[in-house]
């Protein structure tokens, strides 16, 4: 009788530990096994393999099942989800559940099911088939030789036609039993051809030599495109693939669109209103090892990436790269250049006007600068910028209504505007001839089609309360100029600074007047014992700011942060346990 094997697993649950199950037989790290706990059936992945029980073995499950006909994680998934499961201060199986969803998993469940059955049907069939080739085979023989002996006219006519009938139905069992066994849906593209058409361009000597550094490049500039597909085209010819990050499907047609006509069908697309067996098959492509270049959303850079020669990520300063809703909160922009550190690969931040963060780490060498407008001009001349003082306009012009005079004149000369409303109501912008948006869904619109652009009360942009508003409104406003031809800013408070802002150095100077992020660490707790936390995490040395519902906590952007991250989630978890509260942890809100 085979010894018990004790291993720990990650399930995709909030646990604080990875538990302890036993089997009996050979298993690896990665390996996706059956177990019950707390009494329900889940998928668990192995993560260690001949440990030690730290509990009474007697109350150590069994594993139900090895053969899950699921494939393993691999060794660099496991090292991501721990890093965002220690940066983000949430737990490993939050992270698994994140990656591999419930329904991900039924889904590949299925599909595992549907090609085991399948293959078995096949074997069955292959047998029948070569089967019927033996007996029609002795048939032909058994006929050859009667036909080897003589026979009237008549007769040898018949075992003539007899035998070709036979050879016939040889011939297409034959044909069945070879197309049978090309049936396991391997593909048949020739990718060798298809990267051989691939372009033979690369980066332009500047940007080829910040890239050789090894650092994260922030490349500034309101026109990326030629440099994503020129880097992303060197990439490929050497053998290796490519993963670009765009911050929201629809901003990203025109660049799908470019990378479509220079990869051909190298190209992949992942994102969340993608059926749960399309995005199966992106991700089994993605693991069968053959070249790719894939553009996908916040979620894909969970897919079992193999070969990455290079990573970028679109719209860099994007706040749709942070995961807010539920653990783990991540923000896909630094996922992603974890994840090229763990690949050892180059990784590309684009931006027409980049986070402070990554300014920062630009200033602070981490970072290496690219930067298409050294000297500070206008990175996008094309765009006529109007700055309407409301207050002004209706002393000297009037309004028609919310409407200033330059920007009624300016939408009668247009074929196509977009307004983006700010605090104004639906009703009272009915029977304008435009596209009325708001100022969320322009940032998720494509704006590129038209050829004027309003923001009809851009003081929405601000939110007094939240210290990033001024730098989130500057990175909204320099990408409508980056993409509109001509752009009408109305506002109470024109002479806010963001509206003459020529670069983010300003906005970067405050933050370090004043100690907040990026110059220091932010970690928020929201819960409804938030001033109860408040006081556990002051007496324990940290520096917090309590607000209604949610405590937020400065941390030193020094060698001391992951100690000081670690001791703040022992706190946390001890306040929760004590005090059977509800708190939602966000490392790094935006």
């Amino acid at each position: 009788m085979l010894s018990k094997r004790y291993i720990s697993l990650i399930l995709p649950l909030r646990l604080e530990w990875e538990p302890c199950y036993y089997l009996s037989g050979d298993v690896g790290i990665g390996q996706r096994v059956i177990v019950k706990f707390a009494g329900r059936r889940t998928v668990g992945v192995v993560s260690g393999i001949d440990v030690t029980p730290d509990i009474d073995p007697s109350r150590i499950q069994p594993v139900l099942s090895t053969e899950t006909g699921l494939e393993p994680i691999t060794s660099k998934e496991i090292e991501f989800w721990r890093f965002i499961a220690d940066y983000y201060l949430c737990t490993i199986g939050e992270v698994y559940k994140a990656a591999y969803p419930n329904l991900k998993t039924v889904s590949e469940e299925i599909n595992a099911q549907r090609a085991q059955r399948k293959q078995a049907l096949e074997v069955r069939e292959e047998e029948l088939w070569r089967k019927r080739i033996a007996r029609l085979q002795a048939r032909l023989d058994a006929k050859t030789a009667d036909l080897g002996r003589k026979h009237k006219d008549a007769v040898r006519a018949t075992l003539e036609a007899q035998r070709n009938d036979i050879v016939r139905e040889l011939q297409e069992a034959q044909a069945r039993l070879a197309a049978l066994s090309h049936s396991l849906e391997i593909e048949n593209t020739d990718y060798s051809t298809l990267l051989s058409k691939v372009p033979d361009i690369s980066p332009e000597p500047a940007l080829l030599q910040a890239l050789q550094t090894g650092k994260p490049v922030l490349l500034k500039s309101a026109d990326r495109n030629a440099d994503y597909i020129n880097a992303a085209a060197q990439i490929l010819r050497n053998g290796m693939n490519v993963f670009i990050l765009v911050n929201e499907t629809a901003l990203a047609g025109q660049l799908q669109d470019s990378l479509q006509k220079s990869f051909g069908d190298l190209l992949l697309v992942h994102h969340s209103k993608m059926t749960s067996a399309e995005r199966r098959r992106i991700t089994d492509v993605v693991r069968s090892g053959r070249p790719y270049i894939l553009v996908g959303t916040r979620s894909a850079i969970f897919l079992p990436h193999r070969d990455l020669g290079l990573i970028i990520v679109d719209n860099e300063e994007s706040t749709f790269y942070k995961q807010s809703d539920t653990a783990p909160r991540y923000n896909a922009r630094d996922c992603a250049v974890q994840l090229a550190r763990m690949h050892g690969c180059n990784i590309i931040l684009g931006s027409v006007s980049p986070s402070l963060e990554s300014i920062l780490n630009a200033r602070n060498g981490r970072y290496i600068l690219f930067d298409r407008n050294p000297d500070g001009s206008e990175m996008h001349p094309a765009c006529r910028f109007t700055l309407i003082d409301i207050p002004a306009e209706k002393r000297k012009n009037g309004m028609h209504g919310i409407i200033s005079r330059k920007l009624s004149d300016a939408m009668r000369h247009s074929s196509n505007t977009a307004l983006i409303r700010g605090f104004e109501k639906p009703e009272e912008l009915e029977g304008l001839n435009a596209n009325i948006l708001t100022i969320p869904q322009a940032a998720k619109t494509d704006l590129n089609g038209y050829d004027l652009t309003a923001i009809l009360n851009a003081d929405a942009l601000f939110n007094p309360s939240d210290f990033r508003s001024d730098e989130h409104a500057f990175q909204y406003l320099e990408r409508l100029r980056s993409i509109c031809p001509q752009l009408i800013v109305q506002a109470r408070q024109a002479g806010h600074q963001v509206f003459t802002l020529r670069s983010a150095e300003p906005l970067l100077e405050e933050r370090r007047k004043f100690n907040l992020p990026p110059y220091t660490r932010m970690v928020e707790m929201r819960t409804s014992k938030a001033v109860e936390l408040g006081r556990a995490l002051s007496a324990e040395g940290f520096s917090t700011m309590v607000l209604t519902d949610s405590v937020r906590v400065s941390l030193s952007r020094d060698k001391t942060l992951l100690d000081a991250k670690r001791k703040l989630r022992k706190t946390v978890e001890a306040f929760r346990s004590s005090s059977k509260a509800d708190i939602i942890v966000d490392v790094d809100p935006v």
